[in-house]
């Protein structure tokens, strides 16, 4: 029997929440990002936090070095708050996303130091280092963003001397990095001198998985691979991811999951292939099948969801619409389906108001005690 994804990412949400306890962490006012993440912007802004989005930036390569802007005066008062429990740059966050207790971030809260001044460089590096990209996704203009910017002189030379040993994880995101340069040589570089480092790749899986590929991730260790697909139904896919197509995606996620066979054969990590399906007004009515998906595939589901822009989203719509949507998932969902799609169903649960607000949480505390 193939392993149920979606109980054990709830499982792992609840361990995460016992763990905040035994460090008497608030739940609902305490988040490690700024105490261990760092982005790279293809301009090369310097941002911190994947769910406050590219505008949410600290300073710039060009006007200050990295360990400048990481211990600036916005990310001193961002950690204090987080500190001393009274929020508010994050607060619609906290309220509507719980992202702070996504299990994988908090896989590095015992390396944390609960300080407003972080002595040493982040310990994890999440590069955007290109905007280039091969697919020209509706809801994304990443593709827009410049390439290059990184060099010897504003990055490499410090990075390499400094950042890079004391590493424990990497993220790869942005455009598509299995089709730029530098992907490759970060892990080159990195491998060299910090095989322990843990990567995690954001690909949206649109071309062949080649020898070469294999080659360059033989040397790295795997924290996740997520795989980008935003619908199972080839006409939405197009529609949403633009010059794409389904069935080259879908035999790019059957390779890896043949290599990631070969993987675990040689000794190395598994990929924890994961699935992010990112909820927005063309296909919101797939979410039960992208959970079901997931599980017949062995695969993990991370489920997110369209703010911006505007009309993409969920939340564009009327409130007679956005009700509509709440009933239709919740009609033939279990709890812990439920739990899994929290990030998405929160938010529009939370855009209601009085009776129908209460005939939502109604249900899904009905659902709860069947559970």
């Amino acid at each position: 029997m193939k392993k149920n994804q979606i109980a054990s990412n709830f499982q792992d949400t609840q361990k995460v929440i016992s763990k905040f306890d035994s460090k008497n962490l608030e739940v609902d006012s305490f988040c490690l990002v700024p105490f261990t993440n760092i982005i790279l912007e293809p301009n090369g802004d310097i941002g911190i936090c994947r769910q406050k989005g590219s505008d949410f930036t600290f300073g710039n390569l060009r006007d200050n070095s990295l360990m400048e802007i990481w211990n600036g005066e916005e990310i001193r008062k961002w950690r204090k708050e987080f500190l001393t429990g009274e929020v508010e740059v994050c607060a619609k966050e906290f309220k509507y996303k719980k992202c702070n207790l996504c299990p994988q971030n908090n896989k590095l809260l015992d390396e944390v130091v609960f300080s407003e001044v972080q002595d040493s460089p982040p310990i994890k590096l999440t590069a955007n280092f290109n905007g280039f990209c091969n697919l020209r996704c509706q809801m994304c203009d990443v593709w827009e963003l410049p390439n290059g910017f990184y060099t010897e002189d504003n990055f490499w030379k410090y990075a390499r001397k400094e950042l890079f040993p004391n590493l424990k994880e990497i993220d790869m995101l942005s455009g598509e990095p299995f089709l730029q340069d530098d992907t490759f040589k970060l892990i080159e570089e990195v491998s060299s001198i910090n095989p322990d480092c843990e990567w995690t790749i954001t690909t949206n899986a649109h071309y062949q998985l080649s020898g070469k590929i294999k080659e360059y991730l033989n040397s790295i260790t795997f924290k996740n691979l997520i795989i980008s697909i935003d619908s199972i139904n080839s006409e939405t896919y197009s529609l949403i991811r633009k010059r794409g197509k389904l069935e080259t995606v879908l035999q790019t996620l059957d390779d890896y999951v043949e290599y990631e066979k070969e993987r675990i054969a040689n000794s190395k990590s598994p990929l924890n292939i994961k699935l992010n399906f990112l909820i927005q007004k063309d296909n919101w009515k797939e979410l039960k099948s992208i959970l079901e998906f997931c599980n017949s595939n062995s695969v993990s589901p991370f489920i997110t969801f369209c703010y911006f822009p505007d009309g993409y989203s969920l939340l564009d719509l009327d409130v007679s619409e956005r009700l509509d949507i709440l009933r239709f998932w919740l009609r033939d969902m279990d709890y812990v389906e439920i739990s899994t799609a929290a990030r998405v169903i929160r938010p529009l649960v939370d855009s209601l108001n009085g009776i129908d607000k209460a005939e939502i949480v109604s249900t899904i505390q009905n659902l709860k005690s069947l559970t």
